[in-house]
């Protein structure tokens, strides 16, 4: 089994989704998985360079990934190069308030991606280095849950990312269906002052990301829900008709909804999607 996911101490669960691991040199050929927007960030270490590749768009070419790279939001679905080399990486999906422990660097990195080269962090480059050579993937956990506690620190007493969380819980718990006065109304927010709290701490506008949450939960409500006809899960899950519920599932993913559901999945893509219906 080339992909292996871990799950972060309870303490660090507010902010990583999940660690994973990819063993490379199981694959017996190379792959391509469609990845989805879920509201989520990402950090991947990489044995070789050869190893990985991500598109900024289903309909553009991969590109390499370097040894550390980390990863934005997605409005649109990207495309994942898997190849069969002797290589394994190490990688985290960072929750939506997690980003802020490893850049400021939030708003930029939308539809794409950087080596952490790039970041004004020393910590991180550091970090990089001791991962990479760690030997086991319990030695690399332990090694970037150390460098998230020294960052937590700095952001303990930081009252708008504690209002920054609280938000994305409570759009978390009502599973996206909710308008975007609603937000304002429940946290005492004018317009300005949340989409200040969103650009900095998402890299996304509020709407943006009602509309990724509320499709993410669509998906394992249509998927648990599976007798049900395109336009009955539409208003179930607070879509205005069958013709805005295709809209968006060809928004961020590129296929309608019966060519997503029926797509040959790999290991990796699949579990992909389970992490997505695990928080539903």
């Amino acid at each position: 089994m080339y992909f292996k996911k871990y799950i972060p101490s309870p303490l660090f669960s507010r902010f990583v989704d999940c660690y994973f691991t990819m063993n490379m040199n199981l694959l017996e050929t190379s792959i391509q998985d469609l990845v989805i927007p879920d509201g989520t960030f990402g950090l991947i270490f990489i044995e070789s360079d050869d190893a990985l590749g991500r598109s900024l768009s289903t309909s553009t070419t991969s590109l390499p990934l370097k040894h550390a790279s980390i990863f934005g939001q997605k409005t649109h679905a990207v495309n994942y190069e898997l190849n069969s080399v002797n290589s394994k990486v190490f990688g985290l999906k960072i929750k939506p308030c997690g980003i802020s422990l490893f850049t400021k660097d939030i708003r930029v990195l939308q539809n794409t991606f950087a080596n952490i080269d790039t970041l004004s962090d020393t910590d991180l480059l550091d970090v990089e280095h001791k991962i990479l050579e760690a030997q086991t993937v319990f030695d690399k956990i332990k090694l970037i849950e150390q460098y998230m506690y020294k960052k937590l620190k700095v952001l303990e007493f930081n009252t708008n990312f504690e209002l920054m969380e609280a938000i994305v819980s409570f759009i978390h718990e009502r599973k996206g269906n909710l308008r975007f006065d609603q937000l304002t109304t429940h946290f005492g927010l004018n317009y300005k002052k949340m989409e200040r709290l969103f650009l900095k701490y998402l890299g996304l506008t509020p709407k943006q990301y009602l509309r990724i949450i509320r499709f993410n939960a669509s998906i394992s409500s249509t998927m648990t829900y599976a007798s049900e006809n395109l336009t009955q899960m539409a208003y179930r899950n607070g879509f205005f008709d069958q013709s805005h519920f295709i809209k968006e599932f060809k928004q961020f993913t590129s296929l309608t909804p019966k060519q997503f559901f029926n797509k040959d999945r790999s290991l990796s893509e699949g579990e992909y999607l389970n992490i997505i219906n695990d928080r539903w």
